[in-house]
């Protein structure tokens, strides 16, 4: 009797085992999915903060920081994320119609991307922000992200390294290997327009930090040959949403 019971006893902490092992095996093969996160320059007057994001068919509610990324989405099937505003039908003011206020299309290759924002010098329709997307593949601790949304060249200098950051385009400075806080001068300069000569636009002392990415963003001011710049944290441990 008690070598019957003691071969049941096996049997089953065998099969115990056998689905611990199979639901661990299921938890690591999941994958978390494609993740997006926004970084905003400024917010329009009148614009609702939260705003509600289009997800496919789902809509869900965001604060857009000043300062900070936001927290994250997880990117549709399609790729499609979408900036929305809910107002009546006016064809059936008991139903709800969404007006695009931004959108923006990840690539599928790409599993972790950043939106930028930075609202319409002149309203296009609906659209309150332009929208450009940035794969953040190889955008690690300590690294910072250029991003030229503006009409000029602009010209980054971080200690010994430059960077050539045309109208438009987004460039990464990839730190060194950093394992404490690291001091590193830094020089921001753009070509006038008119003028048709580069021009100091600032000058300071930064610190590189291990866990902290920052994303800096150049756009046109509200006068020909004025750059704004705008300085965002991206922390490299994001929850997700």
């Amino acid at each position: 009797m008690r070598k019957s019971l003691c071969c049941i006893c096996l049997f089953f902490s065998g099969i115990l085992t056998l689905a611990a092992q199979s639901g661990s095996g299921g938890d690591a093969k999941r994958e978390a999915g494609r993740l997006a996160w926004f970084a905003c320059t400024s917010i329009p007057e009148g614009l609702e903060n939260p705003v509600k994001v289009m997800l496919g068919k789902d809509i869900t509610e965001l604060e857009l920081p000043r300062y900070m990324t936001s927290a994250s989405v997880k990117i549709p099937a399609d790729g499609a994320i979408r900036i929305v505003r809910e107002v009546p039908d006016p064809k059936d003011p008991a139903k709800t119609k969404y007006l695009v206020l931004a959108e923006a299309k990840i690539p599928d290759a790409v599993r972790q991307a950043l939106i930028i924002l930075v609202p319409q010098p002149k309203l296009k329709g609906d659209l309150i922000f332009q929208a450009k997307v940035q794969d953040l593949a190889n955008f690690k601790g300590g690294d910072r992200l250029f991003i030229n949304m503006s009409d000029t060249n602009i010209g980054v200098q971080i200690g010994d390294t430059k960077l050539a950051l045309p109208a438009r385009q987004a460039k990464i400075y990839q730190a060194p290997a950093l394992t404490k806080p690291t001091n590193m001068p830094l020089m921001y300069s753009f070509y006038h327009p008119v003028e048709k000569k580069w021009k100091l636009l600032s000058a300071s002392t930064i610190v590189l930090r291990p866990p902290r990415r920052k994303i800096c963003i150049f756009n046109n001011g509200s006068r020909l040959g004025n750059i704004e710049n705008h300085g965002i944290l991206f922390p490299v441990q994001m929850g997700t949403r």
